[in-house]
């Protein structure tokens, strides 16, 4: 364990302290043990009890002055000062740090009012006059009045925001495939557009998948495409002197070469080059498009209707719950994995020279599963 911290004011703990609350108030609230937590991940230490019972205190006077006058609990101590009496005439904060005890043990919770900010045009133009330094010391006590308001209610906002996330997270769960390591490839991304908007080139390590050979390449990039759930690195290959495609995942380092530079042709766009291929593939020309029509079954024909797989999509409805379903797309033969995947359920009208690619696929597969019968 680390070693304890200092007694002093660490303003980004005690931030990250707030933070923790308002995540945990939708679950039940904060234990001592999550505050210490939150502290930790700032400042790298471990604080002591007290540490945090101080911690909890500056929060509770941030929303209320004169929260120093409740009864603090077994080992909060709080400095004795006389302000700390409290009148019952006065209004409750609108926002503040509640504790509940549930099973001998104490939670900390965030409360307050769960609305939209209300000010009215009187606040407003308090506020607007308060920011300039001459008006201050006049409007002192209604900016701080606001101030705490705004505040409060944005907080709320946040624990609110926190309780929604929790439900969904309950509720929705959404599978598809992901990077193996997400560290790596945030931080793949992170330099892609890091190296995008100072116009660098960058140097990549790079697994070729037909051979397992790792290559090197030196690339200007163009951007990141997102293609099934797939994100590529696109750019100009300085080696191969063309615009490639580098799947993300099998980047095993990249490098921003800071004392290079390039340009990009003047009202480059990812999505006009790529908005026509049915994947990643296209040409430097990227000039013809081919038609491709599928005659889709009546079962998955339901999907066809509901889903547009790519911008070209047209439908013709075929009277017995058949679809004949139409693309224009360059290098049409991206699609041959995904129509094989449909099984008997499509059937391709055209091209012609594609109904062949894929019996020839389909056929190869066949011919490895065969030979490794007989083995």
């Amino acid at each position: 364990m680390s070693s304890r911290a200092p007694r002093c004011h660490h303003p980004e703990a005690i931030a990250n302290i707030l933070v923790r609350i308002l995540e945990k108030t939708p679950t039940g609230g904060a234990t001592i043990e999550d505050l210490e937590d939150a502290y930790e991940e700032i400042k790298g230490t471990y604080p002591s009890r007290k540490t945090i019972f101080r911690a909890i205190e500056r929060l509770e006077l941030l929303f209320d002055p004169l929260a120093a006058g409740e009864t603090p609990e077994e080992g909060e101590e709080h400095d004795t000062d006389p302000k700390t009496l409290i009148n019952d005439d006065l209004p409750e904060p609108l926002a503040g740090i509640k504790r509940v005890k549930r099973n001998r043990k104490t939670y900390y919770l965030f409360h307050g009012d769960i609305a939209a900010p209300s000010f009215n045009i009187n606040e407003s133009i308090c506020i607007a006059l308060s920011l300039y330094p001459q008006y201050r010391g006049m409007l002192k006590d209604a900016y701080h009045k606001i101030l705490r308001k705004l505040l409060a209610e944005t907080l709320a906002g946040v624990s609110m925001y926190n309780l929604l996330i929790n439900e969904i997270e309950n509720h929705v769960y959404v599978a598809e495939p992901a990077p193996a390591d997400p560290d790596r490839f945030s931080h793949l991304v992170s330099e892609v557009f890091t190296a995008l908007r100072q116009k660098k080139r960058i140097k990549i390590k790079y697994l070729r998948t037909y051979d397992g050979v790792e290559t090197e390449r030196v690339i200007e990039p163009h951007g990141l495409l997102c293609r099934f759930n797939n994100f590529y690195l696109t750019g100009y290959c300085l080696s191969s002197k063309a615009n490639r495609i580098f799947h993300l995942v099998h980047i095993r380092a990249l490098e921003i070469l800071e004392s290079s530079e390039y340009k990009m042709a003047s009202g480059y766009s990812l999505k006009r080059a790529y908005s026509k291929a049915w994947a990643t593939w296209t040409s430097d020309e990227g000039t013809r498009l081919e038609s491709v029509k599928l005659r889709v079954s009546r079962g998955t024909a339901e999907r066809f209707r509901e889903i547009m797989f790519h911008e070209s999509q047209q439908i013709k409805e075929l009277g017995n719950g058949d679809l004949e379903v139409s693309y224009r797309l360059t290098s049409p033969n991206e699609m041959i994995p995904w129509i094989a995947s449909w099984g008997a359920e499509i059937r391709i009208l055209e091209p012609e020279w594609l109904a062949v690619e894929i019996v020839s696929y389909l056929d190869s597969t066949r011919a490895l599963y065969a030979s490794k019968r007989r083995e």
